[in-house]
């Protein structure tokens, strides 16, 4: 080959890595992608650049054993609460494993609030698959000769103290979601209530362990489906939305941003809570 005909080819423009970087970015810039990751300002450093979003893995471990739960609450398809026995591998793997693997690469990354988020309701999933669970026959337990163990006073009591506490955690981290996205405060809104009817309903088991108190007690739970319902809609809507900015797939759905409408001149409360932040003098 020629000299001239080798000077020709090289004079044609190449796409090298730094054109296609800039052209991925026209379809979802940093900002963008980096604001999925449900904290209120984009995480900094190398580390958020180099390692991959991990608070897909955490929605999706979260909605697989709630949406499951959710539709055991609503009696859907002839279930009852009591079907949730059936999904407690859901709750170990799905819930516990997938969610505390996210909240650790949250912790990596340096984002607090949502590693914070997925352990703690991994930690809830686990808890709620050992409890559940039918080889450790935690509810068996609680039976007598006049009563099973599901309609034990001091099993539901414990039950419904249990969910108070979450209906709390819960509550924190709605006030914390409040800069984030108005889908993940929806997402917290219907979690409230959902555990807050999931302990009336084990306090009215105790109280009142008969056929009439366990249909009360299922309304409660029915409700508490309810709620949650809103929660799992509004769940698989961000689902849909990360996945889609992950792959670069265009979606229309809007993520309703907050970080910049509520509480935006207070930012320097998070500057140090990013992988690769570094406070300057």
């Amino acid at each position: 080959m020629s000299s001239h005909n080798s000077e020709h080819i090289n004079d044609k423009p190449t796409l090298g890595q730094n054109e296609l970087s800039r052209q991925m970015t026209v379809q979802l810039s940093p900002d963008q992608y980096e604001r999925l990751f449900f904290q209120p300002s984009a995480p900094k450093g190398d580390l958020a650049k180099r390692l991959g979003n991990p608070t897909l893995v955490g929605v999706l471990g979260f909605l697989v054993p709630f949406s499951c739960t959710i539709f055991s609450l609503l009696q859907f398809q002839g279930s009852s609460p009591s079907s949730i026995a059936s999904i407690s591998g859901t709750f170990y793997f799905s819930g516990g494993i997938a969610m505390i693997i996210a909240g650790i690469a949250e912790f990596i990354l340096g984002n607090s609030f949502p590693m914070a988020v997925f352990i703690i309701y991994g930690c809830h999933w686990t808890n709620l698959g050992y409890v559940n669970d039918p080889v450790h026959a935690i509810v068996a337990s609680y039976a007598t000769k006049s009563e099973p163990g599901a309609l034990s006073q001091l099993y539901n009591a414990g039950q419904g103290h249990y969910n108070i506490v979450m209906t709390l955690i819960t509550f924190v981290f709605l006030c914390g979601s409040l800069r984030i996205n108005v889908p993940f405060v929806i997402v917290f809104f219907g979690l409230v209530f959902c555990f807050s009817f999931l302990a009336a309903g084990h306090y009215q088991l105790g109280y009142n362990p008969t056929i009439a108190g366990l249909k009360h007690a299922f309304y409660y739970f029915k409700i508490a489906g309810g709620f949650g319902l809103v929660s799992v809609i509004t769940g698989w809507y961000l689902a849909i939305i990360t996945v889609c900015a992950t792959t670069g797939v265009p979606c229309p759905l809007p993520i309703f941003d907050l970080s910049q409408r509520v509480f935006a001149h207070n930012t320097n409360a998070q500057k140090g809570e990013h992988a690769g932040s570094v406070t300057q003098g």
